[in-house]
């Protein structure tokens, strides 16, 4: 006979494994052990107990064997023949025990034997699906749990391959040969990397299935999603944070998906509609570009539809509006957020930071900030962030607070030392030469500074290149209007210049005054 501790251990193992136990093990070889283990298919036909202990079925196991052997060692001690007093000794006691006890234990708290088998039996459901079709809505929330946005996607899956077209109507199809997505609005093809791919549909059945399956899980609850009756499962990855699955309970598929609270936002994958094992027509997963539309193959980004979904394809952790952008695209080392007459770009901070010639400067983030055009430039916390359009001051200061804007107004230029005088004539003929094309070093304040610093160091002249290098000359300030350069070699040790003629990015730079060293 086996021990009864590990028969009884291994039948256990060998249901939880949705496999039939008597196949692998044989028959029970005692009509004690098969009441035992007839009692243990009973209780295993229960639904949502709770476990009072870890390890409770071994130690169970090893209980009722210490008692089947602890009758068995009174029975050769009393010289009786084994089995005789066992049927009359052992059931009245054991039975009752082990009835009782298992009885006790399902009704009450034996749940982590059914908690695999509901991811179990997922693992099966998924496993058989071979197809499906389906709605699936996307909602974030921030950490005050307000809602971010709000999306929708028409989903169709087929093996490993998927297409997605999200609600503004932009189509992304990986048929395992290809990846592209079809953009509407702008009537474009995009070819996409086919491997890695990143992101999927941000709520994959299999991989949340093998999940799962993988980290240690506990059913919390059951809700109703979507008109379904499902179970809720809260998963522990080992070193990461809690999250989410909702499973029906009808299917055993996944329907429901919350991810951890991460970049500030929280975002929950419902399908709202899904259908699986059905007739998908096969032309979904064709590659064909449509009348009218160009292919752009070079850096082509991807539009996608949460942040999580971008964060996995540029690699960044952006910083982020309280406000959700109409549209995401997602590039390696970049993410732009489209909020229509307003664009924000974030990328990875790499190397020094300089200011476009002639950029106005402000101060954001604890450094400079670039005025140019309608665009904000600055860095913050590893990456450089640039926004354009109507509402870039409003929706820069949400993201740095101490954000100051160049005051035009402000006098800096009165502060130098010795004053030089200037011909407006000159400066009027010289800005319509810019205007023409001809002279455009003049936009620059760099380049002015240069050129008045050296001519002080060679009057005749400058032949070849400068005593006093371009690298000697830096941008002190610039509120648009005029400005600070200061110079690190030479007689001069600050130049004071100003738009005389026109105060926006074509206007042209004079010298107005100096600081000598």
């Amino acid at each position: 006979m086996h021990d009864p501790e590990n028969r009884l251990s291994d039948y256990i193992d060998t249901l939880n494994a949705e496999h039939e136990p008597e196949e692998r093990h044989g028959a029970a070889d005692t009509p004690e052990m098969e009441k035992l283990l007839a009692t243990v298919r009973l209780v295993r036909t229960l639904r949502e107990p709770a476990l009072p202990a870890h390890g409770y079925p071994e130690r169970l196991a090893k209980t009722v064997a210490d008692k089947i052997s602890k009758n068995k060692h009174m029975e050769q001690k009393q010289g009786m023949k084994p089995g005789k007093r066992r049927r009359s000794w052992i059931w009245p006691s054991v039975t009752a025990v082990v009835a009782g006890v298992l009885l006790f234990a399902a009704l009450s708290s034996w749940s982590d034997w059914f908690k695999d088998d509901m991811v179990y039996a997922m693992e099966k459901a998924v496993a058989q699906l071979t197809n499906y079709h389906g709605i699936l809505e996307m909602r974030s929330q921030n950490e005050a749990g307000e809602e971010w946005s709000v999306r929708q996607a028409e989903l169709w899956s087929e093996g490993d391959k998927y297409a997605m077209r999200q609600d503004d109507g932009t189509l992304t199809i990986n048929n395992n040969e290809q990846k592209w997505q079809i953009r509407p609005q702008s009537k474009e093809v995009a070819l996409l990397p086919l491997v890695p791919d990143l992101v999927k549909t941000g709520f994959d059945l299999r991989d949340e299935a093998q999940r799962a399956k993988q980290y240690p899980h506990t059913v919390v609850g059951s809700e109703e999603i979507a008109g379904r009756q499902a179970a809720k499962l809260k998963i522990s990855p080992p070193g990461g944070l809690e999250y989410y699955l909702w499973i029906d309970k009808e299917t055993n598929l996944p329907v429901q998906l919350q991810t951890a609270m991460q970049n500030a936002l929280q975002t929950t994958y419902t399908f709202s509609s899904f259908e699986p094992n059905t007739q998908l027509e096969p032309q979904i997963f064709a590659y064909q570009v449509p009348e009218g539309y160009k292919v752009v193959e070079k850096d082509p980004g991807q539009l996608v539809s949460t942040i999580e979904e971008a964060v996995a394809i540029s690699r960044l952790t952006p910083l982020l509006l309280p406000k959700a952008p109409a549209r995401i695209f997602a590039f390696l080392d970049r993410i732009v957020l489209d909020y229509g007459d307003t664009t924000i770009i974030e990328t990875a901070a790499q190397g020094s930071f300089e200011p476009v010639a002639g950029s106005a400067l402000g101060t954001a983030a604890g450094g400079p900030l670039e005025v140019w055009q309608d665009h904000l430039r600055w860095r913050q916390d590893g990456l450089e962030i640039q926004i354009e359009g109507v509402k870039r001051a409003e929706f820069a200061r949400q993201i740095a607070a101490d954000l100051t804007l160049p005051d035009s107004a402000q006098e800096i230029v009165n502060k130098a030392q010795v004053k030089v005088p200037v011909d407006l004539e000159i400066a009027k003929a010289d800005q319509q030469q810019v205007d023409r094309g001809s002279s455009p070093w003049q936009l620059d304040p760099l380049q002015v500074s240069l050129t008045f610093v050296n001519l002080k160091v060679t009057p005749e002249g400058i032949q070849g290149e400068p005593k006093i290098p371009f690298s000697s000359f830096k941008l002190g300030a610039n509120n648009g209007a005029q400005a600070v350069v200061e110079v690190a070699d030479g007689p001069i040790k600050q130049v004071y210049l100003e738009r005389l003629i026109r105060q926006d990015e074509t206007g042209i730079w004079s010298v107005v005054g100096y600081d000598p060293r």
